[in-house]
């Protein structure tokens, strides 16, 4: 069984996988060590592989295992030497592809006798593919199957552009979506008591509303706008297969969609009366409709903020 985290992979398992002369994989490579600064070609290699894993689904390279099967398990795991810098040496390869690869790395290598390490390096399935390596003249896209690194095809490229394309523009749409909810509960917390705005950190700051804000027609129109939770969760299960690695989005998310899906229920049946120019005193017989609508608009707009800014750390 491969593992599928970082934590998964222990000495215990790399033996067995020897000892069972497992074929590298789409999901693993077992590499004797970096290449050397003059080896052109295994840098090239190196490169392809890191993209390679990036554009398809990821997978593990293991630094200190020769890969040549006609050796006993003893002599083919070495390792490296435990002084070398490896984050720092591996860090130049995941660089140079375009855009630069996300990678990740088991901080503490899996010692062997005579003091030297295996080193286990993970690169996920890249939200930002496809990557390129831009070699010999030209661009390079390569993909990992169970025969190791290959090109990817001129039409797997040309999808790949395409889906790309579209996880921007959803993840775009999302972040609209998102703001356009902020906003709408920033203006019901400024007809509120709760008079102020938010910086881009969700912080508060009070307020006093502008004149058009005390104006009923305005207020109303505020008032009786819905945040469309049906809406935004369409949207994120969308992009869900881009988002759904950051646990605190989805969470905050989740809460988000909750807390608009509650508040346009409970404003719902009071804008209907409030609509009608005889019935705007109508206070449903307990609250009005600022009452109902402010109940919610500053837990709206706090984890709003919250997601705006969450989604223009992923460059958004």
């Amino acid at each position: 069984m491969i593992p599928e985290t970082l934590g998964g992979w222990t000495l215990e398992v790399i033996h067995r996988l020897v000892e069972q002369g497992i074929f590298e994989t789409d999901r693993f490579d077992f590499k004797e060590m970096l290449p050397n600064p003059k080896d052109d070609a295994g840098k090239r290699r190196l490169r392809r592989d890191i993209a390679a894993f990036a554009n398809v689904e990821g997978g593990f390279l293991i630094y200190g295992v020769k890969d040549d099967k006609r050796l006993p398990a003893e002599q083919r795991i070495v390792g490296v030497p435990k002084t070398q810098d490896f984050p720092v040496e591996f860090g130049n390869f995941p660089s140079a592809c375009e855009p630069s690869v996300a990678w990740d790395f088991k901080n503490s290598p899996l010692m062997i006798d005579g003091g030297r390490a295996i080193h286990v390096v993970h690169v996920p399935s890249s939200r930002t593919k496809p990557h390129g390596v831009f070699e010999e003249d030209r661009w390079w896209f390569p993909k990992r199957t169970n025969k190791g690194t290959e090109p990817m095809s001129y039409e797997e490229v040309r999808q790949a552009f395409l889906d790309a394309g579209r996880r921007r523009s959803e993840l775009a749409w999302l972040k609209s979506e998102v703001t356009r909810i902020r906003d709408l509960s920033q203006r019901v917390n400024i007809l509120s008591s709760r008079t102020g705005d938010f910086d881009e950190h969700g912080e508060f700051h009070p307020l006093d509303p502008a004149p058009a804000e005390t104006d009923p027609d305005h207020q109303l129109d505020v008032l009786s706008a819905r945040y469309n939770a049906d809406q935004l969760k369409g949207l994120i299960l969308s992009v869900f297969g881009d988002i759904g690695t950051d646990p605190n989005l989805v969470a905050s998310l989740q809460r988000l969609v909750e807390r608009c899906a509650q508040a346009d229920a409970a404003v719902a049946p009071l804008a209907i009366f409030a609509l009608r120019p005889r019935d705007r005193s109508y206070s449903g017989g307990r609250y009005n409709l600022l009452d109902v609508a402010r109940r919610f608009a500053f837990q709206i707009v706090t984890e709003a903020a919250r997601i705006v800014a969450l989604l223009e750390q992923l460059g958004l």
